[in-house]
């Protein structure tokens, strides 16, 4: 279990860096940047930890905290990315302009 959800957020945390774009930016920088690059490690780490220490309790504990540790950040990370996004406006005002203008063109901006 705790490889198929580390799978699922390491998964979950690659697509918001990606694929929005201009909007993943917040993301990759200061605060939530750290934040999501600790979360990838200590997850790495975690299932690593996970997958070599099946019978060491010692292991699989220290394996367990990594992943907690890792699934805060990974949440923070985003949380934060969320905050700096919503202070700027050119990750609010640029979108909503792209939208409008596609809608007045007729072009389709959701088939990415």
């Amino acid at each position: 279990m705790a490889v198929a959800g580390a799978a699922l957020e390491l998964y979950g945390a690659h697509r918001v860096e990606t694929r929005l774009g201009l909007l993943s930016e917040p993301y990759r920088l200061g605060r939530p940047g750290r934040l999501l690059r600790a979360g990838r490690l200590l997850t790495v780490a975690g299932v690593a930890g996970a997958l070599l220490g099946r019978r060491s309790r010692v292991v699989s504990g220290l394996s367990g905290a990594a992943l907690l540790a890792a699934s805060v950040g990974t949440r923070f990370g985003i949380f934060y990315g969320g905050v700096a996004s919503a202070r700027d406006p050119r990750y609010t005002v640029v979108p909503q302009r792209e939208r409008v203008n596609a809608r007045r063109t007729g072009t389709d901006l959701a088939a990415d």
